[in-house]
Parts: C-alpha cells; sequence; structure tokens
C-alpha cells in the first residue's frame, strides 16, 4: 500500500477546477462501456491504482465513489487493523459509506504517528535535522526479533512492531519507555501475549491482540487498548495506578481472578464499549480516588457487583448495562462517590445498587429493574441523591433506606416491585451481613491498609449534592407495588412531601414505628387496596395538607400516640375517612372529610381527640358523620361543619381551597406534575353546593348518634 498515494490521490478532496479540466483533455471516457462492467473491472484495482483513476476525470472520480459497498467495502474489512465501523455495538448495520469509514481509519493512524516528538535538544542543528522516517519491526520465527522485548529495545519514537501468527511469553516485566504501536498480524486470535506491561511512556497502542497473564504478575497500562481478549489472569485483567490513563475500548474482558478493571491512584481512563462478564470478583473496581469515565460498557454475570466503588473513588458511569450479577448490579461504600446516570441495571442477584458505609454517589435517570432483591438499598451510614430513577418490578422493595443515613429520595418511579415501593427502616446492619457477596471481603490491600487511602482525602465539593439534614422521599411516583407503598419503621426524623403514593397493595403509607416525628406533607394518596394511611402504636406523625382519595380501606386509621391530621382532604374511601382506635391521641384539625359508605369519623373505644374546625360530608348511604362511644370525655369536638344530603342529587365542591395537595410552594419535580393531574380529577367528583352551619355545642353530634 502506498501511502502517498492514499493521503494525495485517493482521499483528499480533488478540486473542481482540476476535474473540469481533466475532462476536456482525456480522451478515454466511461461512457465507451457499460458502468456494470467498468464496475467489475475497477473492482480488481489496487488501493493505489483507484487513488490514481479517480483523478483522470470527473466521470472516472464518480465511479469510483460508487464502488462503495463493492471494492471499498471489501478494502475496508480486509484491513487486519480495521474492524467493521459499527463494531462492537451493532456489526451487523451498514455504514454510510465505506470509502469514508476507509478514510476515517487512515487519518486516525496518520494522526497517531504525527505526534511523534523529537528529542534532539540542539536548536542550532535544527535547520539541518532530517525528520525519522517511522520504522515497521517484525516479531516471529525468520523476522527480525524472536521476542516484543527484543524488538522494544530496539524501537524508537512511533515506530510500528508487528507480532506474526504465535504465542509469545515474556519471561520479565515489558517496560514501555516510548511510544510504539504494537499489532497482531492475521486474524483476531492468532497472535496471543503472555506479558505484564509496565508503562512509562505518554501513550501506545495496541491492536489485535490476545493477552493472557504473565506467571508472575497483572497486566498494568496505561493506551490505547482496543479489540483485544483478556481472560483468566490470576489478578485483575487491566490495572490503573498512579495517576494512569488512555482508551480501553472494545475489549472482550472475562474470568479473570480479581476485578476485571482495577482504577486506583488517580487514574483517569475511559472505560468504552467493552464487554466485562464472569469475573471472580467485581466487574470494575474504582477506589484510592480514582476516576475515569466508565461508559457504554455491557457488565454481566460477574461473582460480585458489577462496579464497585469505594475509598473516595469517584468515577461518571453512564450509558452502560449492568445484568445478571450474582451480587449488587453497583455497590457504592467505604466514602465512595460517583456520577451514576442513565444505565440499565436488571436482573441482579442482590439489589440493582447497594449504598453504606459512608457512601454517597448521585444516582440519576437509571432504569433498575427485575432484580432478585430490592431495586436500591442506602443501608447503615449510607447517603447520596437519587434523583429520577424508574424502579420497577423488582422482587424486594423498591427503595430501602435507613433514616439514620439521610438519602434524599426524589422524583423517582417506584413501581411494580413485590414488596414495599419505599422502605425506610432504622435498625442496624452489621459488618457481616453482606448477601451473598456484595464485595466486602474483597482484596484491595496490594498497596496497605485501607486506612491510608484516608491520607490523600480531595475537597468534598459537589455541586449536585444538596445538603439533607433529615432523610427525605419527595416527589415520587410511587404505584402499584405488592406491599405498602411507603412501609416507616424508624427512630429517626423523615419527611415525605408531595409524593404520588397510588394503587399499591397493601396501604399507601404504614407508619409501624416513628419515635422521632415523621412529616408527611402534600402528597396524593388513592386508590390502595387498603387504608390511605396507617399509623401504629407510640408514633409520632403529623399529615398536613394531604389529599387521601379513594382507598379501599380507611381514609386514615390510627392508634398512635401523638398523630396530628391536619389540612388534609379525605375523600371517597371506602372505610371511615378517618377512624381512632383506642389508646391513640390525635388532633384533627380543618380537614375535609368524606366516606361513600363508612362513617366521616369513626371513634373506637377509649380514645384522646380533639376534633376542631372540620367540614365533614354524609356520604350515600345511610351511615351517619360522627360515630363514638358515649361518655368518652376525653374526645373534643369544637366548631365542625357538617353537611348532610337534603335529596339524593345533592354534590359538593372543594373549594376555596380547592382539592389538595397544594404544590404551588413546593418542590415540583415528575411526580409533583402527576399528582397535580390527579388531584383535579378528583374535584370533579364533588361538585356543586354547599349547605349546613357550624355547631360548637358537642352535643349535636350525640343527638344524630
Amino acid at each position: 500500500m502506498c501511502g502517498h498515494c492514499l493521503s494525495t490521490s485517493l482521499f483528499d478532496q480533488v478540486p473542481a477546477s482540476l476535474i473540469s479540466c481533466l475532462d476536456s483533455k482525456v480522451t478515454m471516457e466511461a461512457g465507451g462501456l457499460p458502468l456494470e462492467l467498468w464496475r467489475m473491472i475497477l473492482a480488481y484495482l489496487h488501493l493505489p491504482d483507484l487513488g490514481r483513476c479517480s483523478l483522470v476525470c470527473r466521470a472516472w472520480y464518480e465511479l469510483i465513489l460508487s464502488l462503495d459497498s463493492t471494492r471499498w467495502r471489501q478494502l475496508c474489512l480486509g484491513c487486519t487493523e480495521c474492524r467493521h465501523p459499527n463494531w462492537p455495538n451493532q456489526p451487523d448495520v451498514e455504514p454510510e459509506s465505506w470509502r469514508e469509514a476507509f478514510k476515517q481509519h487512515y487519518l486516525a493512524s496518520k494522526t497517531w504517528t504525527k505526534n511523534a516528538l523529537d528529542l534532539e535538544s540542539s536548536i542550532c542543528f535544527s535547520l539541518f535535522r532530517r525528520r525519522k522516517e517511522r520504522r515497521t519491526l517484525s516479531v516471529g520465527p525468520g523476522h527480525d526479533f524472536d521476542s516484543l522485548g527484543s524488538a522494544l529495545a530496539m524501537a524508537s519514537l512511533y515506530d510500528r512492531i508487528v507480532l506474526f501468527p504465535g504465542v509469545y511469553e515474556e519471561q520479565g516485566e515489558i517496560i514501555l519507555k516510548v511510544p510504539v504501536e504494537i499489532v497482531g498480524q492475521g486474524k483476531l486470535g492468532e497472535v496471543t501475549l503472555l506479558a505484564s506491561i509496565d508503562q512509562h511512556c505518554s501513550t501506545a497502542r495496541l491492536c489485535n491482540l490476545v493477552f493472557m497473564p504473565a506467571w508472575f504478575s497483572p497486566f498494568m497500562f496505561k493506551v490505547v487498548m482496543l479489540r483485544n481478549d483478556i481472560h483468566r489472569c490470576r489478578a485483575s485483567g487491566i490495572f490503573l495506578r498512579l495517576e494512569g490513563g488512555g482508551l480501553i475500548a472494545g475489549n472482550n474482558i472475562y474470568h479473570n481472578a480479581e476485578a476485571g478493571v482495577d482504577i486506583r491512584k488517580k487514574s483517569n481512563p475511559l472505560i468504552l464499549c467493552n464487554q466485562i462478564h464472569h469475573g471472580l470478583r467485581s466487574g470494575i473496581v474504582v477506589l484510592g480516588n480514582g476516576k475515569g469515565i466508565i461508559r457504554n460498557n455491557q457488565i454481566f454475570s460477574n461473582k460480585e457487583a458489577g462496579i464497585y466503588i469505594l475509598y473516595h473513588g469517584n468515577p461518571i458511569v453512564s450509558g452502560n448495562h449492568i445484568f445478571k450479577g450474582r451480587a449488587a448490579g453497583i455497590a457504592v461504600n467505604e466514602n465512595g462517590k460517583g456520577l451514576i446516570t442513565e444505565n440499565v441495571i436488571r436482573e441482579n442477584q442482590w439489589g440493582g445498587v447497594d449504598i453504606r458505609r459512608g457512601g454517597v454517589p448521585v444516582l440519576r435517570s437509571n432504569l433498575i429493574c427485575f432484580g432478585y432483591s430490592d431495586g436500591v438499598v442506602v443501608g447503615d451510614e449510607g447517603k447520596g441523591l437519587i434523583e429520577g430513577n424508574t424502579i420497577y418490578a423488582n422482587k424486594g422493595c423498591g427503595v430501602w433506606m435507613m433514616s439514620s443515613s439521610l438519602p434524599h429520595v426524589t422524583s423517582n418511579h417506584v413501581s411494580y416491585n413485590g414488596l414495599y415501593g419505599v422502605a425506610v427502616f432504622s435498625q442496624k446492619d452489621g459488618s457481616g451481613e453482606f448477601p451473598g457477596g456484595h464485595g466486602a471481603q474483597e482484596n484491595f490491600s496490594e498497596d496497605g491498609d485501607a486506612i491510608l487511602w484516608e491520607t490523600e482525602l480531595e475537597k468534598d465539593e459537589d455541586p449536585l449534592r444538596r445538603p439533607v439534614t433529615i432523610a427525605l422521599v419527595e416527589s415520587n411516583s410511587i404505584n402499584h407495588n405488592g406491599a405498602s407503598g411507603l412501609y416507616v419503621q424508624s427512630s429517626e426524623a423523615l419527611h415525605v412531601i408531595t409524593n404520588v403514593i397510588h394503587a399499591n397493595g397493601d396501604r399507601g403509607i404504614t407508619v409501624a414505628q416513628s419515635s422521632q416525628l415523621t412529616r408527611v406533607t402534600n402528597n396524593s394518596i388513592s386508590c390502595n387496596r387498603q387504608s390511605g394511611v396507617k399509623v401504629e402504636a407510640q408514633c409520632k406523625v403529623e399529615l398536613r395538607g394531604n389529599g387521601i382519595y379513594d382507598n379501599r380501606g380507611h381514609g386514615i386509621i390510627t392508634k398512635g400516640d401523638s398523630t396530628v391530621v391536619i389540612e388534609n382532604d379525605i375523600i371517597g374511601n371506602r372505610g371511615s375517612g378517618l377512624q381512632l382506635l383506642p389508646k391513640s391521641d390525635t388532633k384533627v384539625i380543618k380537614n375535609r372529610i368524606h366516606s361513600f359508605r363508612a362513617y366521616g369519623i369513626a371513634v373506637r373505644g377509649r380514645t384522646k381527640a380533639l376534633v376542631q374546625e372540620n367540614i365533614i360530608f354524609q356520604g350515600k348511604t345511610n351511615k351517619t358523620i360522627f360515630q363514638q362511644i358515649s361518655n368518652n370525655r376525653e374526645c373534643i369536638l369544637q366548631n365542625n361543619k357538617f353537611l348532610v344530603f337534603k335529596k339524593t342529587s345533592d354534590t359538593w365542591r372543594l373549594v376555596n381551597p380547592p382539592a389538595r395537595p397544594h404544590l404551588e410552594n413546593s418542590l415540583r419535580g415528575p411526580s409533583a406534575a402527576h399528582s397535580g393531574q390527579k388531584v383535579t380529577a378528583m374535584a370533579t367528583r364533588i361538585t356543586a353546593h354547599v349547605e349546613g352551619g357550624y355547631h360548637s355545642n358537642r352535643s349535636i353530634f350525640c343527638t344524630i348518634l
């Protein structure tokens, strides 16, 4: 192949003036034979001849271009250094132009060689220096060198080393001192290299090689690493440290004893379009202030976490497909960070994403689905922002979290999970309780004890994270989960704000334990299979500004010892609007309460309650508005307004204020917008006009009874 013809005749655009001139002077024209016959003849030409023919005239130039799907395709795929342009993601899809793909590959190779540096330091001889030509060194039986090491000893800047088919086992560590290109001759798999590579140069290029581990060490790279098979290493497949960088793309990395890719000590590579699978540990590990961009990889069937981030590792993880792992899809702990966005995380054995022990990632816009456990787990001392994810059809909970960790869960769609949509607990999960190997036992002692990582901490300044002092569940859509939409069993404070909690298999919200105050504010809680909200004994809960509609049980049922129900719309539930159980202590103030089939408010047994300034609507049945046992002096009724039907056509409207929840002063995410649509629809169901009066005399309710 003539590089000069390739660059000057074939790929550089021919000026239109030159083609016009040739059109007028050349006597041989393409019109003398049918175009199909010319194409058959030209298909036998080599690359330099194609370049020369394209300069004959305009007709011949266009004829050469018309060979795109035949001769250009053949040349592109016949080049051992060039794979299909759409490999590895879409190898069956034809490129728009085979000629253009071949041109881009050539220009990329040419650009790489242009980066050669001139090490001569004397300016005096700059006018007389002659640039050294790039050499090609051949390695193999019967060629210039017997081993890669001997060829590297003779290589200069940007030389090309060609390994002919065979297995090359290097007995010592290979040191790359100058930028070189190492290329395997033949098909992928015909050249196998058993070596440990320590890179001291700024860059290198490796193509068409199969790597296998040397007997004494794992691999160390800093590259370009393209289209290699890296498997059955006794340690990690690829190991980056000491600020290592480079491009690792299109590789098949599998069956390694440790991580497929290990990134540590401020290394910052680009990990792109690799398959990383069937590892005996994690797929990718980032630790010790390691960074990197991990994008568009397929990471699957690894024994531990698909991606494991710890000890201040802080990568960008985006667009990956992480599936069928035997532990978590992504695990973040021991002060790991990271921006984890737009990944598909599915069918993992122990949770889609697991955050513990100081892990503080940003988890945004991911699809986390079909897991065999919980979708997202925020364990002991785990933190972070969990925003805008779709968490779907996991067999456990959608989100399982500990309130003491102060997670911020916002604007997620949590649906069709087997248990709770969101579950909040406070019990500690011990250090030895990682189910099925979350990566807790992985070996990271190569550079010393874990405490050594603390000496190289970077400043913890991340504008993506908003300070959170109380665990926050905000602006989520939580629907069609197998158990309660939100389950709380916690001894820490919790805020539940502007969520849509709809059509779950049990209650909308269950508060089983809440020794600190749980605030439930401005939520839409509707169409759940049981009650809208249930508060168990000895719980402290404030329900304010919520719309609780059309649940199949009671609107609110409570036996908590400190429950405040204020300014809610509790409308259209099949049971009582509000049921107060024995030994509860409840304040019911300024609510609008209605039940189609039962009592507006039912007081069961001896209970302490203040029922004040509420509007209570009569249902369609013969049930009365209020029910309580006689002689219950601790139930105080003041200034309530009740509305009874005078005729069957009477209806009422929720006005002044309009139907709750009201979201004008709240943070509005996607779920909040859906909530607004829901309450607007509910408001149309209770229409027309209001009659009745205020009654401060407690006996009016006794008379009705």
